[in-house]
């Protein structure tokens, strides 16, 4: 009686509520800026968010774009019309539908000058006279005019900024992605509890995920030894050659589609010398940086846009260059001095002692280094208090154009003060330029424009780095490093 009793209860169990993987514990760096789909900016807050939520389009196991809480889709010939069917099964975390309102809502409120989104300027192609170009026919139907053809639509809406709020409740804890949020301690970690009413629930392999705040790297490679941690953020490049000889089945090292460089402030009164920004940029061997310093299989850069599009850069180190440029800035040596900010991370600190040290024995600089915690950082970086700080671009989606408007005078992201009215002329021409060819040449201007003016001093690219547990499956290195927790899960080892 009691094995038929047993054997009943297990038939009536929700195919969602059965065992899964209890927990999977992710290193995520800094604390979060925000979980706030219009506010998050850092790749730490989006990892949370592309697990709590699900736009129109989502990511699938290899960071490639694919359907969210879209089944089908449509658009005209001109590729200005697009029209998405939504899943009738999409629910919210309360068990509430998810309808095209929700979305439209949602972008409402991200393009409101109130809400200072900042990746706002992803709707200028959807809003017309102030207007948002976007309705629903039917509650599973949503309509988006756009102004103009954009073959990269698709990829955009993988993005937190295009992610849905619900209309029924204010409840900040409402999410419709894999993953609901459980609880928050600030500076130690995030927990996430399985969506039993998400679409797609019965994948979703592991109940629990704890995203944890790991801004000092060894620290991290500490507690993934003691098995605190089945994924790090990144790595200690001190480490780097001890963990390919000790932890190499665990060691990941892939491309990824970013840079990092220096921005300098073009409104600071030494800064404003482009004699001075290129003389700091010569006088950087980065050859040296990413071979003795870095030691990842970071790829040297002198520009902006990622070797994956373009295959030409080169060292660019030129101390004679740079003694002769610092001449002419007239920048004195024995008076002045330049400030490098970074955020608090072993990595940064690398980084910029490694500049600073570069720019006292080439050119006598001397450099004053200054770090702050993440959120503390991201408020200064957008202030006028700094000089030269640590920034760089992972980019959002696979196109070199979301490197290249980052430099647009209205760009949020143009915490540089650059201002060239024949650049913003150019970033215009690409948006709406269809041929290939034509697109190629008004690229290389664009970057050939940030060559010369210097608003950023290009360093590396990056390469995505990661101690992923022998144990955890569904973790596939990808050019983007996403890496949703929906896809993962814990196995047994002997």
């Amino acid at each position: 009686m009691k094995l038929k009793l047993l054997i009943l209860l297990f038939s009536c169990y929700p195919l969602w509520a059965q065992p899964l993987t209890a927990v999977i514990n992710r290193g995520n760096g800094a604390e979060p800026d925000s979980l706030d789909i219009h506010q998050a900016q850092g790749l730490n807050s989006q990892n949370i968010l592309m697990d709590l939520y699900e736009g129109l389009m989502t990511s699938d196991a290899h960071g490639k774009p694919q359907y969210g809480v879209v089944v089908n889709h449509e658009v005209n010939n001109e590729m200005t019309v697009w029209t998405f069917f939504l899943n009738p099964q999409a629910k919210w975390s309360d068990g509430q539908e998810v309808t095209a309102n929700d979305f439209i809502n949602s972008w409402k409120n991200a393009i409101k000058p109130s809400t200072a989104a900042p990746y706002r300027q992803l709707f200028d192609n959807l809003v017309k006279n102030e207007v948002l170009q976007v309705y629903s026919p039917k509650k599973h139907q949503l309509i988006i005019n756009l102004n103009q053809a954009d073959y990269g639509f698709l990829n955009k809406l993988v993005l937190p900024i295009f992610y849905p709020k619900p209309q029924h409740t204010d409840q900040k804890n409402i999410s419709n992605g894999a993953y609901m949020l459980k609880k928050w301690d600030i500076q130690e970690r995030i927990t996430l509890q399985k969506n039993p009413y998400f679409h797609a629930a019965q994948t979703v392999k592991t109940e629990q995920i704890n995203y944890w705040v790991t801004e000092n790297q060894n620290s991290e490679l500490l507690r993934f030894r003691a098995a605190q941690l089945d994924i790090t953020e990144t790595i200690p490049d001190s480490k780097i050659q001890w963990l390919k000889t000790n932890l190499s089945e665990e060691l990941r090292i892939a491309p990824y589609y970013g840079t990092f460089f220096l921005g300098l402030n073009l409104n600071h009164k030494n800064l404003n010398n482009l004699h001075l920004r290129q003389a700091l940029s010569k006088a950087i061997d980065r050859n040296i940086l990413v071979a003795k310093v870095l030691k990842s299989g970071q790829l040297p850069a002198t520009q902006i846009v990622p070797t994956q599009i373009n295959q030409n850069d080169q060292n660019h180190f030129n101390l004679k260059a740079a003694k002769e440029l610092l001449k002419r800035s007239q920048f004195n040596t024995k008076t002045h001095q330049i400030e490098i900010l970074y955020n608090n991370s072993d990595n940064q600190k690398k980084v910029a002692l490694a500049v600073a040290a570069m720019w006292r024995q080439n050119l006598g600089i001397k450099t004053k280094l200054k770090n702050q915690e993440w959120k503390v950082f991201v408020n200064t970086r957008r202030s006028n208090n700094k000089q030269v700080f640590r920034s760089g671009w992972i980019a959002d989606y696979f196109d070199p154009l979301n490197f290249l408007e980052l430099f647009q005078s209205q760009s949020h992201f143009n915490f540089y003060g650059f201002n060239n009215p024949h650049y913003d002329q150019i970033i215009n021409q690409i948006r709406s330029t269809q041929t290939p060819k034509e697109l190629n040449r008004l690229q290389a201007r664009a970057e050939r424009i940030l060559a010369e003016k210097l608003p950023v001093i290009p360093l590396y690219h990056y390469v995505s780095r990661h101690l992923v547990s022998t144990n955890i499956q569904g973790f596939n290195d990808n050019l983007m490093d996403r890496h949703l927790s929906r896809y993962l899960e814990k196995i047994k080892t002997n």
